[in-house]
């Protein structure tokens, strides 16, 4: 299997981009860099300056990730500043603010850049994972690592992310959007070069 570098601190996403990448021969293996996360709301630029960051520190092909969380009665928020409410206001007060409304409806927006030294700029890929609803109350469970978690329902369920293994929300995620996940996109460009 070709390797490909994921600069990341989670393992999770490693799972996650084995799940879709080693049905087309490629294999993320996890290397870990110090970069300053970009105060953007649109993962795609996000990942452009992580990209750029991580391949001046390691000067080798590498991939970053980077996603939001966009919930449509709240104008989009989290956004990619998903660490950021978490710390402030929490996942309560993300219910809180959701009292009242009628649009619970929420959506991933997830991409990831590969750059190399034969590159000017990295090359982004995108897609959205949507059809999320944001639940009425904190559902704790195996998977309440990621406190999201505790309030994504995903769609066609009925309990939150947090309620289901990290295994089956890697193999959902890859099932749901395939042909459009961003793993697959970069695997299909790697292999028309």
């Amino acid at each position: 299997m070709k390797q490909i570098v994921f600069v990341t601190g989670n393992q999770l996403k490693i799972l996650h981009a084995n799940e879709v990448l080693n049905k087309f021969g490629y294999e993320v293996v996890q290397k870990k860099a110090e970069l300053i996360e970009p105060r953007e709301e649109d993962p795609e630029r996000v990942v452009i300056e992580k990209a750029t960051q991580a391949f001046e520190v390691l000067k080798t092909p590498l991939i970053v990730e980077d996603s939001g969380i966009f919930i449509a009665a709240l104008n989009g928020f989290p956004k990619t500043m998903v660490k950021f409410a978490e710390s402030t206001i929490g996942i309560s007060g993300i219910l809180k603010l959701m009292e009242g409304k009628d649009d619970r409806s929420a959506e991933f927006r997830q991409s990831l850049a590969y750059m190399s030294s034969e590159m000017s700029a990295p090359k982004v890929f995108s897609y959205v994972d949507g059809g999320y609803r944001v639940a009425e109350k904190i559902q704790d469970g195996e998977n309440s690592y990621f406190e999201f978690n505790k309030i994504l329902i995903p769609p066609g369920e009925n309990k939150t992310l947090s309620t289901f293994s990290k295994e089956w929300c890697a193999k959902r995620d890859a099932q749901a959007n395939k042909g459009n996940i961003h793993y697959e996109q970069l695997a299909r460009w790697l292999d028309s070069l």
